[in-house]
């Protein structure tokens, strides 16, 4: 067999494909019709037109591919005047079945989600080691999730600013400002990075980065990782002594336009292994409709703040008595 082709299943040899020859992990800007994964070329897309488009390729091993599999998980649009995700279909996870299944469950086609601009209601990253998931909220529907490798991080930020700047702009002169729910509220300063201990360091650096890019960016709140009680009795304390459970760091940050908050992928974590996980989650603050509290059912001390934007509703656990609590639940005042 020579280099241009690639045994199939069935025995016979499948003729190799660009889209074959440049495949891997990472995640690619479409810039011409020929970058469009042949999965998804019968969509209308006006690449002309469009802001950014990036390929998302299916989380397979190389050596699992072969030039007649539909190897992108997704195509992400950033249009004239909206989002657009185009995913695969996929019969259950049939990955998870080998790659014989997989490429039984080719040829399924493509679902379309599509979230005008103006109905954006927000966007959330994590990575995890080479785990990484964008999360785009929408006041009504139901939320797209992508999954990535963490190796192309910088570009899904790239996608993220993109989409920020389209979502809500910031307003040109002349436009009413939009009430700053903070601004009463004092900044604690360019954080040190063990502002939050050793620990912490990655996450805190990782709002530094951003604020440095992002000037009018400051922090309001910040707490370091808490060991926390569960609620019941004697058996469910033992088995917090063995394996502990944690609420972890974050940092809460605004503009007067949008609230950021950086933090883990999980908020309550189990266990005692180093977590290094890191998230950030973007709200414009003038779509934030409602907000609202209350004490986690299974743990002492831990409020659960939900954030919400229409029909999105973001929760995000944090100790009961932290400065991040009390600026979560008086962003509408």
């Amino acid at each position: 067999m020579d280099a241009a082709t690639r045994r199939r299943d069935d025995g016979g040899a499948a003729p190799s494909t660009p889209e074959y020859d440049a495949f891997g992990p990472w995640v690619d800007p479409v810039r011409t019709a020929e970058e469009v994964p042949p999965l998804y070329r019968d969509h209308p897309l006006d690449l002309a037109a469009s802001r950014l488009v990036l390929k998302v390729p299916r989380d397979i091993a190389r050596r699992d591919a072969t030039p007649d599999m539909d190897l992108y998980d997704h195509l992400l649009v950033l249009g004239p005047d909206r989002f657009t995700a185009l995913s695969r279909r996929t019969a259950g996870d049939a990955a998870r079945r080998g790659a014989r299944a997989a490429r039984r469950a080719e040829g399924r086609g493509y679902d379309v989600r599509e979230v005008p601009y103006d109905q954006v209601a927000a966007v959330g990253t994590s990575i995890d080691l080479l785990d990484g998931r964008l999360d785009v909220h929408a006041l009504a529907g139901a939320s797209v999730r992508v999954r990535f490798s963490g190796s192309s991080a910088d570009v899904v930020e790239g996608f993220v600013d993109a989409l920020r700047s389209l979502a809500w702009p910031v307003p040109t002169t002349g436009d009413p400002a939009p009430r700053d729910p903070t601004a009463g509220l004092p900044g604690l300063g360019r954080l040190d990075r063990r502002a939050l201990g050793e620990k912490e360091i990655g996450l805190v650096s990782a709002y530094r980065e951003v604020a440095d890019r992002e000037r009018g960016l400051k922090a309001l709140a910040a707490h370091r990782r808490r060991v926390v009680q569960p609620v019941g009795g004697g058996l469910s304390r033992a088995i917090h002594l063995l394996h502990p459970m944690t609420v972890q760091a974050a940092v809460v940050a605004s503009d007067g336009r949008e609230l950021q908050v950086f933090g883990r992928r999980d908020w309550l974590a189990r266990g005692r292994t180093p977590v290094h996980s890191e998230s950030r989650l973007v709200l414009p603050l003038e779509r934030l409709t409602g907000v609202g509290a209350r004490p986690h059912p299974g743990y002492r001390d831990v409020t659960v703040v939900t954030l919400r934007a229409g029909d999105a509703a973001l929760d995000l656990p944090v100790p009961a008595d932290s400065d991040a609590a009390r600026v979560l639940t008086g962003l509408l005042g």
